[in-house]
């Protein structure tokens, strides 16, 4: 059987496995009673500090550069903007990285929700007093750091006469138990919305709109990755401003209504995923809910109120982008220094960690397609050129913001009427 095939590989290699998950727990638990021990006075810790040597940070532990780089947005029509990575794994299935690990790393990262979504087939590994694998071991440390923490999983197509041409994969968040998905894949997602789960197509691919199709017909598809930072190039990939994503999915989001998702797919560390150095943030999807708790998130997601955000962009439904837009920026004309005022600025005000982007012309004006973009930084502020005749009271403007997209090639515009300041009464 095909699906037999597909597994042997995961068989043999669970040994493996769950030998290293032994090594790595001695070696944290080794690392614990050290920092436990008796010797030279103790430096004043901050709380990360003192988490970090109760839950282990494998590869930072104790470092007093510890620290959360908060990400911001105004409400969003009186809804929260959750930053959240709903696709995860951990050494309880294919990742390298512990659960504790995964927790801090999100809490750096500025998210407010993390679905670990390790792959069902791996609970065989589980001992009987761990079936709560990562999620048991990492849920104390993100309720003391105040992330929330969803149960999840990955499921594959790994059997059933609709999926010949290739396998795939889905998300099933907030779920409540693992054990049911063992059988073949219609059960499993049958199962997990039973259960109450949101689905994801994860990492689409070139060949989905098929059995995408026959999901959605079954009421069993929620969303779709896209971006799923585990795929940098291959089957279905585009390119925009340089950054991968799959480029048949926004447009098939749009016309089927179903939820844009970006995640990492992390089973690596992050930190070999993105260079924070050079200012990157991992993937992520922004969910505009009600209140800040799983009911209202999951709720959010149904409604399909979300934006992919990844490499400077955001994208998603146009009425979204542009509340979000619409919340985060204030624009104002500033006089010019020239006698004749011929010359004013757009300034524009940015209340939100996320850099816009965007190029401004006057209405009408057809030379707007060679105008320079200019970057408002995080909570930063910036001026842009406008022409203004002479005598004009006020000027109709046209911006458009390059950076946040509802398709390669529709970014969002605004207009705006302003008044010139200094004009004649």
């Amino acid at each position: 059987m095909p699906s037999e095939r597909r597994l042997n590989p995961i068989n043999k290699s669970m040994g493996r496995i769950a030998a290293a998950v032994i090594l790595l727990q001695f070696l944290v638990a080794a690392f614990v009673l050290a920092q436990e021990s008796p010797g030279a006075e103790p430096a004043e810790e901050t709380t990360a500090q003192k988490l970090a040597g109760k839950y282990g940070w494998p590869y930072v532990a104790g470092h007093k550069g510890l620290s959360r780089q908060e990400i911001f947005f105004p409400l969003v029509r009186g809804l929260q903007v959750i930053k959240a990575d709903l696709h995860i794994h951990t050494i309880y299935s294919d990742g390298q990285v512990l659960p504790e690990t995964r927790v801090w790393e999100a809490w750096r990262d500025g998210l407010d929700l993390m679905v670990i979504t390790d792959h069902p087939e791996y609970l065989k590994l589980a001992l009987p007093q761990d079936r709560e694998r990562a999620y048991g071991r990492a849920l104390p440390l993100a309720r003391a750091l105040g992330l929330m923490l969803v149960r999840g999983a990955e499921l594959t197509t790994l059997s059933g006469p609709t999926y010949k041409d290739e396998d795939s994969d889905h998300v099933v968040a907030f779920i409540q138990d693992e054990s049911p998905f063992f059988g073949d894949f219609d059960t499993a997602v049958r199962s997990a919305r039973d259960q109450g789960a949101v689905i994801i197509w994860a990492h689409p691919g070139s060949r989905w709109v098929r059995d995408a199709t026959r999901l959605l017909k079954l009421g069993w598809l929620d969303g779709i990755e896209l971006r799923n930072g585990g795929r940098k190039g291959g089957k279905g990939i585009g390119y925009h401003r340089g950054e991968p994503y799959f480029s048949e999915v926004m447009d098939w989001c749009l016309d089927h209504d179903l939820a844009v998702i970006a995640s990492s797919d992390a089973h690596w560390p992050i930190d070999q995923m993105v260079d924070r150095g050079r200012g990157e943030r991992r993937e992520m999807t922004l969910v505009l809910a009600e209140r800040r708790g799983e009911t209202s998130i999951r709720e959010a997601i149904k409604a399909r109120r979300t934006l992919a955000y990844f490499g400077e962009m955001i994208w998603g439904r146009e009425e979204w982008l542009r509340a979000l837009a619409e919340s985060s920026l204030r624009f104002s004309v500033t006089p010019s220094i020239q006698e004749n005022r011929k010359r004013h600025f757009l300034s524009v005000a940015n209340s939100s960690s996320f850099p816009f982007r965007m190029k401004v012309s006057r209405a009408g004006d057809e030379s707007a397609a060679g105008l320079r973009e200019v970057r408002i930084a995080e909570r930063g502020r910036t001026v842009a050129p406008v022409s203004v005749k002479e005598g004009e009271t006020g000027v109709r403007l046209v911006i458009t913001v390059t950076n946040l997209l509802s398709g390669a090639d529709r970014p969002l515009i605004l207009e705006r009427r302003l008044q010139v300041p200094g004009g004649p009464p």
